[in-house]
Formats: structure tokens, C-alpha cells, sequence
């Protein structure tokens, strides 16, 4: 496309969307929906991708630009009660007056929640003649003289779209609830139309959908959320970038950068239900606040390292966590029966810590009893049951043994009594965790520990 000096956008038909920019808006999601679409409609062989844009701050809420132009412009209105055609005649006007503006516009799209009745076309065109408004009056009359002193509103018509549902290749009207499914659909059909793309198998299961859609909305948002920052004025966001970000391995693995802040996310959450439960506020719980504020501090790798040692019942390399497991690392019941009320009642566990290995420690003449999540129910053999997971996930992670090697008692909610394994210590790796560590040969120590019971523990150190 070659434009001359008569194409150049013109500041006045422009107007900022940024500000209320979300991905989690409707706006903004309606915006990831139409470029996957336009991305599923293209052969990426055959198109250079950075020539197309996500541009943010146009001539209407977004715009589809190609080599810097608009190719498509959209304007989106989430109104949710049935509207007439009389809430959207000005967005049609001013849709219509851009295009014969900006002729080499190819198409403009009204989004809605739901489709609205359209007067006939003699009457629709007299009714956008007779708008009056004092907002944007220069812009409305230098339309008004386009669409119809010059005559242009009949070409410009044909490139409106609006009230396409289900029935239409061009979808604008999508409800809000059905929204994220219709951006997971083109998700699962990039990701059919490009198999040879994708480097990782299963990727089309609905739990990498939902995990590719939560990572892809939140990686657009630091896009917009940096440029808002820098109050760069125009923010557009190339379509390579959102192939990237489909495609490339932190979508498909959970890092430790996805892992960990899905754990906290996770983490908050249970300490919200546990204040509602016990009608709590929690901006009250200074004792949690102080550990929480700890453990958002703690990099990425340190807190996942953290849940492995208050679950270390769940033997899972961080690494490479699978969403199915992740929920594991911190058990809801063990929160709510055994960290939560512990930590409050012990006091300002935060005040003391030196680092992870201290972390949710509790020490009585040199006894160190872990409080953890482990939920089990006292049963006979699950003592024994439960400490062999225990040093089974010691055996495979010398982290994990370094942090529990010194721990004693391991609180839980109902299980008592002792149990005992052998940690395999492979030496070299211990160095990852403790500096200038000497290199030794492989041994095999036994290390017994004991199972105490929450209630046991607020007895013992008189909570």
C-alpha cells in the first residue's frame, strides 16, 4: 500500500483508548479476538508480520493497521441492555466519516454485545444527517460535508459491518460471557492451522487453551501497561509479537516465572476464603500480612522451592510443573486447618526469618517443628504413608533435603506419629544451595522425623 501526504492521519480524528485499555476488558478482548482471527485468515509463510499492527491509540478504539496505515478500523460499545439504534448512530457517523476521510480504509466494524434494529437505508442516512452535537462538532460537520454534500456515504456504506453474529465470517457481535470462549476458538484453530509452528505436543487440550489465553492476556497487557508508563503516544503492537507469544515456549511450559505467580495467585485467594470463613479482615491479620509480603518479595524459583517444603509430600521437579499438579504445591484444607492459623497465633514469623530455610520454621529448644499443608486424615498405617512420599521427594531433590534435613516435627492437621527414610545426599549438587560446599562422595543418611498434629503443636509452644 503507498501513501502519499493526503493519507497522513489527521490528530484530530484520533482519540486515546489506552487510558481504559484492558485485556480483561471487553475492549480489549474484543481487539485479541480479531487479530487472531485476522492471523488465522493469513498464511504466515507467505506475509512479513511486523508489517501488521495491533494499534491502540487510533482513529477509533483499535485499528488494524498495515505498514503504519489503518486497514480496518473498530469501534467497540458494551452497552448490555437491548439498545436502540439511537445509542449508536453517532459511533456509525463517525465510522463512516473516517472512511470517506481515509478512503483507503477497506472496512470499519461496529463490536457489540448483542445485535440492535437497523432503520432501513433512506431513513438510517436521514437520521445521521440530522445528528446534532456539541462534542466533537468540527469533526461531525467536516463528515456531514463528506458523507453528503460530496456524496461519499453510499461508497462508504458497503464497508460497514455491524449486527454479524454467529451466521457471519466477520463476527462483531459477541456477548460478554461468550467473549473468551470466541478468542480460545481462533486460539485452537491457529494452533490446527500451524502445526508446524508449535514444537510441543497435546497443545490443542483445553488446559493449554486456557493457560495459552491466561498468558496471552497478560503478556498484551505489559505491552500496554510499558507504553502507558513511558506515555509513548501511539502504542501498537505487532502481529509477530502475538504469533510469538502463541507459539513460544513460555505458553506451553509453566516457568517458574508462570508457576510462581499462579501459586501466589492461589495462595491470596485461600487466605480471602479463610477470613470469610471465619469473618475475618483481613487487612487485621498483621501476622499473615507480614509473612505475605515475605514471600512476594522471594524470587521466582525461592517460593516455588518454598511450597515444595511445606508440601513436601507432592515430589514434582519445579522446573517442569504440569498445570494438573500445580494446585498440589499448596493444599487448601492444610492452609485453612494448619498455616494460616499457626502463623497468626505463633506470632511475627517475618521479624525473624534469614531466608527460606527458616520460613514457616517453628523452634523450641532446638527442635524444629515445618508447619505445612499436608491434609491427610489420621488413619493407621498414614503415618507411615505419608512419610514415605515424603522421602521419596527427598531423595529426588537436594534442595529439598538441604531445607529439611533439620526439621524435626512436621505439623499437619491430624496425622501423629513417627516415621523414618534415608536421604540420598549426591554431593556436587548441593552446591547449588550451599556456597563453597565441599565436594564429597555420595552417602545415604538416615533422618527421622515425626508427624505432630496442630493442636499438639499450639499446646506445645503454647499458642
Amino acid at each position: 500500500m503507498d501513501i502519499n501526504v493526503d493519507d497522513v492521519i489527521n490528530e484530530l480524528d484520533t482519540h486515546s483508548a489506552v487510558p481504559t485499555w484492558s485485556g480483561f476488558d471487553y475492549q480489549g478482548q474484543v481487539s485479541i479476538y480479531w487479530v487472531i482471527k485476522q492471523l488465522n485468515q493469513m498464511d504466515l509463510s507467505c506475509v512479513q508480520l511486523n508489517d501488521y499492527e495491533l494499534q491502540l491509540e487510533s482513529l477509533e478504539d483499535f485499528s488494524i493497521d498495515f505498514k503504519g496505515y489503518p486497514l480496518t478500523i473498530h469501534q467497540v460499545k458494551a452497552y448490555r441492555d437491548k439498545a436502540t439504534f439511537g445509542k449508536y448512530k453517532r459511533a456509525i457517523h463517525d465510522l463512516l466519516g473516517k472512511c470517506s476521510k481515509y478512503p483507503k480504509i477497506t472496512k470499519c466494524f461496529l463490536h457489540t454485545l448483542r445485535p440492535f434494529e437497523l432503520p432501513g437505508n433512506d431513513i438510517l442516512k436521514n437520521k445521521l444527517k440530522e445528528i446534532k452535537s456539541e462534542k466533537n462538532n468540527q469533526q461531525l460537520e467536516e463528515y456531514n460535508n463528506l458523507l453528503f454534500k460530496e456524496g461519499k456515504y453510499d461508497e462508504v456504506f458497503q464497508k460497514l459491518i455491524l449486527n454479524q453474529g454467529h451466521s457471519g465470517e466477520l463476527r462483531c457481535v459477541i456477548g460478554r460471557m461468550e467473549i473468551e470462549c470466541e478468542i480460545k476458538k481462533q486460539i485452537r484453530i491457529f494452533l490446527q492451522k500451524n502445526k508446524e509452528l508449535c514444537k510441543y505436543e497435546f497443545v490443542e487440550s483445553d488446559e493449554n487453551i486456557n493457560f495459552i489465553y491466561y498468558n496471552f492476556i497478560h503478556e498484551i497487557n505489559q505491552v500496554v501497561a510499558k507504553g502507558h508508563a513511558e506515555k509513548v503516544k501511539d502504542i501498537s503492537i505487532s502481529f509477530l509479537t502475538f504469533v510469538d507469544i502463541l507459539i513460544n515456549e513460555f505458553v506451553f511450559a509453566f516457568t517458574e516465572k508462570t508457576a510462581a505467580s499462579m501459586m501466589k495467585n492461589i495462595l491470596s485467594n485461600y487466605f480471602d476464603e479463610y477470613c470469610e470463613k471465619l469473618e475475618l479482615e483481613p487487612e487485621d491479620c498483621t501476622a499473615w500480612r507480614e509473612n505475605w509480603e515475605w514471600l512476594c518479595r522471594l524470587n521466582d524459583h525461592d517460593f516455588l522451592l518454598l511450597c515444595k517444603k511445606i508440601t513436601p509430600t507432592v515430589n514434582v521437579d519445579t522446573k517442569k510443573l504440569e498445570a494438573t499438579i500445580l494446585r498440589e504445591l499448596v493444599v487448601k484444607a492444610g492452609t485453612h486447618k494448619t498455616l494460616f492459623p499457626l502463623v497468626m497465633s505463633a506470632g511475627h514469623f517475618a521479624l525473624k526469618i534469614k531466608g527460606v530455610k527458616e520460613m514457616f520454621l517453628l523452634n523450641k529448644e532446638g527442635i524444629h517443628h515445618l508447619i505445612t499443608t499436608i491434609a491427610e486424615t489420621w488413619g493407621r498405617n498414614e503415618a507411615t504413608n505419608q512419610g514415605k512420599k515424603i522421602f521419596e521427594s527427598l531423595k529426588n531433590d537436594n534442595q529439598l533435603a538441604y531445607m529439611l534435613f533439620d526439621v524435626d516435627k512436621v505439623i499437619t492437621n491430624e496425622l501423629e506419629g513417627p516415621f523414618d527414610g534415608k536421604i540420598v545426599d549426591a554431593g556436587q549438587d548441593y552446591k547449588t544451595v550451599i556456597p563453597d560446599f565441599e565436594e564429597k562422595d555420595p552417602i545415604t543418611k538416615h533422618k527421622k522425623m515425626d508427624f505432630m498434629k496442630v493442636d499438639t503443636a499450639m499446646e506445645v509452644f503454647k499458642l
